[in-house]
């Protein structure tokens, strides 16, 4: 029994005479090709054929002659057979979880084909036999292929598969008869039985290290895809492992990890969360931070933080605290009370922050009063001191005048300082307090007392008149209060009174000074007497 491609050796001898001539030669009379002879010794010969193919399957004579004489032959039968490979394999590694597959053992170049017997083995377990039911070609190797058929279960990827061929022919070597091939199954699947573990918790503390392990059942091996909800950056693993450094309150929120391969894909969502003390406060005031008295006001904190943070708005030197969940304060008609310095203080159990900010609240001047001191009526000479106080913002402008003047005067705090006033000074003043907003005015009178001075007395139609005339003596002075000149009657002296002066008492808090208008009256009676009336004027004297 030769393989084919193997060289075969045939061998014949004698000893009937001492050179025999040998002769080779097969019994179908077809030419034997690719061979060689020769003699070992005398009385031998060998056939050698260097390649066996198909051609020499078949019967083959040896003859011997002693002297042209033939005293010898003998026959052998050259069978013939291929079996130089071990089946191939094929498909294990495409299998599909749950769908039907194939697996396909090629045994190529045999020959006979029609004594091969294939069979599927897994373990001690033969799963499938097939035998090739035509006979074979005598001229020809063939390729058998069998196909094992089945629905492979996910734990198959665990398992391995045998195609065993062996060909029945007598005569092969026994260790040449079976040649098998062993192959790993792979049983595709998409990602699944996927899991996801945070380390060390969900729940971490800002500035922590966090670890975001993936475990999935695939074949082939997945990719893994780390993503935040609302971003486009994506994190790419070759082992399901990412890591997060020092993560900050912006990595917290919602993530999507994607295991996919050809065949599929799977999505676990989880949610990381980052704490830590509220940072990046900021405030605003809404329609803005100076607003008319009135108006609404809201004021509004945003922050980063976690867990979500308290806010509370207090303002200084005020023990009532307004609280808000969402950082917002609403302000309803603030008044001028209202405006100030406010603090805004976020906290957590992690830690706090205090913004500051300044409600300016703007009105008219209202409730406004004014004080004079001290008192609004002095006397002349002192220094009056007149005070304004109103509730205004932004603050005013303060202005005095004194009705029937054009000038004006402006104080910065509402106060004023008339300097030793005079009886000019007093009458009626208007204040006027006014900002941007509006104004407001007060009016006070301020009397000013004094002492008579200036005094003149006239004689009217002159102080030379004829007898039966009607003589008027008028009496002018400058003193506060006003009062009318009294009538007083004036006893006629002779001589007269010494120098000329008489002092009288009048309507008034002082005493007045009187002219001689006295004198006057002596001097018109003693003239009567004479017949002449005649006034000197060294009589009218100014006081």
């Amino acid at each position: 029994m030769s393989q084919l491609g193997d060289s075969l050796v045939l061998k014949c001898g004698t000893r009937r005479c001492e050179k025999p001539r040998f002769t080779w030669k097969a019994l179908d009379d077809q030419p034997l090709m690719d061979k060689s002879e020769t003699n070992p010794s005398p009385t031998e010969s060998q056939l050698v054929f260097h390649r066996v193919t198909l051609a020499h399957k078949t019967k083959i004579e040896c003859a011997a002659f002693c002297d042209d004489k033939k005293v010898f032959f003998s026959t052998a039968r050259v069978n013939v057979y291929s079996f130089p490979a071990d089946p191939e394999v094929s498909g294990y590694d495409r299998l599909r979880h749950g769908e039907k597959s194939s697996l396909t053992c090629v045994v190529r170049d045999v020959h006979p084909a029609d004594l091969l017997k294939v069979e599927w083995v897994q373990g001690e377990t033969v799963l499938s036999t097939t035998v090739e039911n035509e006979m074979s070609a005598d001229d020809a190797v063939e390729t058998h292929t069998s196909v094992y058929s089945y629905i492979p279960e996910f734990g198959d990827g665990k398992k391995n598969i045998t195609c065993r061929a062996t060909l029945e022919l007598d005569g092969v070597p026994v260790n040449q008869q079976t040649r098998q091939t062993t192959v790993n199954l792979t049983v595709q699947t998409p990602p699944r039985n996927t899991t996801v573990t945070v380390s060390p918790s969900w729940q971490v503390q800002e500035g922590q290290d966090v670890t975001i392990s993936c475990r999935t059942v695939s074949s082939p091996p997945p990719r893994y895809v780390l993503k935040k909800d609302g971003s486009d950056v994506e994190m790419e693993s070759q082992d399901g492992t990412f890591r997060l450094q020092q993560v900050q309150l912006r990595d917290a929120g919602l993530y999507q990890l994607t295991v996919s391969n050809r065949l599929g894909s799977s999505t676990e969502r989880l949610t990381l969360n980052v704490t830590g003390p509220p940072r990046n406060t900021t405030v605003t005031v809404s329609p803005s931070w100076q607003v008319q008295e009135g108006q609404d006001v809201t004021i509004s904190c945003r922050t980063v933080s976690s867990p979500p943070p308290r806010y509370v708005l207090k303002k200084d030197g005020s023990d009532v605290e307004m609280e808000s969940q969402d950082g917002t304060f609403r302000l309803r008609q603030v008044q001028l009370r209202d405006a100030g310095l406010y603090q805004l203080t976020v906290s957590n159990r992690l830690g706090s922050s205090t913004e500051r900010l300044t409600l300016n609240v703007t009105a008219p001047p209202r409730n406004t009063t004014v004080t004079v001191s001290p008192s609004w009526q002095v006397q002349e000479g002192q220094n009056v001191t007149i005070s304004c106080r109103t509730v205004s913002s932004p603050p005013p402008r303060y202005v005095l005048k004194k009705d029937g003047s054009d000038e004006e005067m402006e104080s910065q705090d509402g106060t004023f300082w008339l300097q030793q006033v005079q009886l000019r000074d007093a009458g009626l003043y208007q204040l006027t307090v006014s900002n941007r907003l509006g104004s407001s005015t007060e009016r006070l009178t301020l009397s000013v007392t004094a002492p008579p001075r200036n005094t003149t007395v006239t004689v009217s139609p002159s102080w030379q008149v004829q007898e039966g005339q009607d003589v008027t003596v008028s009496y002018r002075t400058v003193r506060s209060p006003n009062s009318s000149f009294p009538s007083v009657p004036l006893p006629v002296q002779d001589p007269p009174p010494k120098d000329h002066i008489i002092l009288l008492a009048v309507i008034g808090p002082t005493v007045a000074v009187v002219t001689i208008a006295a004198l006057v009256t002596h001097h018109l009676w003693k003239a009567k007497t004479r017949g002449v009336y005649e006034l000197g004027k060294d009589v009218l004297l100014g006081v």
